[in-house]
């Protein structure tokens, strides 16, 4: 079974892209891979120092608020287990009270 006629098929079988030959092409290529100087470990820490003290306060910031709302929620739960505790050792009625 044939494909139907398509012209843009067609056109595209014949398009060629012959780009110009550059004698100095891989000269160029060298050139820009050794002309780039390496920067240091600690020069490139110092060239992004401000970005990198941002993230770090950021990073700081969000484990401190984490960590308080997560000590304030088990402090509320401890003081919670600790006066039903109390007030069953002092009152055995309220046992009774505080059961489901």
């Amino acid at each position: 079974m044939n494909p139907p006629h398509d012209p843009l098929t067609e056109a595209l079988r014949g398009w060629r892209v012959i780009p110009p030959a550059d004698p100095n092409f891989r000269h160029k290529v060298w050139q820009r891979i050794g002309g780039e100087p390496r920067l240091a470990w600690l020069a490139h820490l110092r060239s992004h120092a401000a970005a990198r003290s941002m993230a770090a306060i950021a990073v700081v910031s969000v484990a401190g608020f984490t960590g308080s709302a997560l000590a304030r929620s088990g402090v509320r739960a401890d003081r919670e287990a600790i006066v039903e505790a109390y007030l069953v050792d002092i009152d055995p009625r309220a046992q009774v009270r505080l059961q489901p």
